[in-house]
């Protein structure tokens, strides 16, 4: 009996010291050894969070800390050669922005100042980046119990040039190339310049794909009244981004030596064959800049939420008279060889010209119509 107790005694301190340990582990406390004996500290002892950051100018890129903190060291580096799944050379062992950050490569100076709060910081490079080109913020933030955050933040340089642009003709369809051939016919959607600028930070966004797959143009000077075709899915040989002058670059089904194409790196399905809410967004800003409702002709109803949603919400801001599928661009007799054609733009490109084109451009279905691509040559706007 007594050999019983014991165990059971054993069993109740093995579980009290289990239980301590646990507890210890839990809450926020530390300790230090006096000559009284073991203090028990409490208090915090978690890193400020980084909730968010964006690119407001040339200059300024804001962070947004969950708590008051304060900047102890920043550097921006450009990041062109690498991202931020790749940021640690397997030669080197230190990522190029560690290196600019220790003095071992060039970096750019920054400034830093706070708003009231101190949980919004605001950092200024000391030259104006450039729209488009990939940089990286690296720095460190301490909050005011002394705990530190090391952040790596990549960023896009901001674009002050974003040009007028509207969406002028969509193809959603794909094809396999005709007999196994190369040249497949994928989806791409067309943009017409109403004023020149640059085309970083352009966004499309479908509302059938979602936000995750939408993509962001690159770099490139654009002239008013210039069209770009913007590929969303990379199939066969040719595909290559005209960056710059020569528009003759890219080959296959929907090129053109006289407009400007440009390819997204998806190799799958996007966009809705027959209906969508295709949107054009700034992404600095996250302005939408123009949008496109398309379904069936005489359809009653949204396949989805996400296009009812997307639909109203575009109708709410001006650009579509009404969010109801029968109102939108009409998709009958679309195939793989046709696409959605938009009228009006030079119109619309000329009152650009004189300053009395709107922020918004209203357009209905009567805008649009299916057009056939002869050739796989896209027609020029009208």
């Amino acid at each position: 009996m007594k050999r019983k107790s014991f165990r059971v005694w054993i069993w109740l301190l093995q579980t009290a010291l289990l239980s301590a340990c646990i507890l210890f582990s839990l809450c926020p406390v530390s300790c230090k050894v006096t000559d009284e004996g073991l203090q028990l500290l409490r208090g915090d002892y978690a890193a400020p969070v980084l909730e968010s950051y964006t690119a407001k100018s040339e200059r300024h890129v804001t962070l947004s800390f969950s708590e008051r903190v304060t900047i102890t060291g920043a550097v921006i580096t450009r990041a062109a050669s690498f991202s931020a799944g790749e940021a640690f050379s397997e030669q080197d062992k230190i990522s190029p922005i560690l290196k600019a950050a220790s003095g071992e490569t060039g970096g750019i100076p920054v400034s830093v100042s706070y708003d009231d709060e101190g949980k919004s910081v605001i950092v200024e490079a000391s030259e104006a980046l450039k729209a488009g080109v990939h940089y990286a913020l690296y720095g460190e933030a301490r909050d005011e119990n002394g705990n530190s955050l090391t952040f790596y933040v990549p960023f896009v340089g901001f674009n002050g040039r974003i040009p007028k642009i509207v969406i002028s003709g969509i193809h959603p369809q794909f094809a396999s190339a005709p007999s196994g051939g190369k040249d497949a016919k994928c989806e791409f959607v067309e943009l017409y310049a109403l004023t020149g600028g640059n085309a970083a930070g352009l966004t499309l966004q479908s509302a059938s794909d979602g936000s995750d797959r939408a993509f962001t143009l690159p770099s490139a000077e654009i002239k008013a009244g210039e069209t770009v075709i913007v590929h969303l899915r990379t199939k066969g040989e040719g595909c290559v981004n005209e960056m710059g002058s020569d528009l003759a670059l890219s080959s296959g089904w929907y090129t053109s030596p006289v407009m400007r194409d440009i390819w997204s790196p998806n190799e799958k399905a996007c966009l809705g064959d027959k209906e969508d809410v295709l949107m054009l967004v700034n992404s600095f800003t996250g302005d939408v800049l123009d949008a496109v409702l398309y379904a069936p002709a005489g359809s009653t109803a949204w396949s989805n939420e996400n296009i009812k949603g997307a639909a109203q919400a575009m109708s709410a801001k001006g650009f579509w008279k009404s969010d109801l599928p029968s109102d939108a661009a009409s998709t009958a007799d679309l195939t793989a060889s046709k696409m959605l054609k938009r009228s009006g733009c030079i119109a619309l490109r000329r009152k650009a010209e004189n300053g009395t084109l709107g922020d918004i451009v209203l357009h209905t279905k009567e805008n649009w119509r299916v057009e056939k691509i002869v050739k796989g040559a896209v027609n020029p706007a009208e």
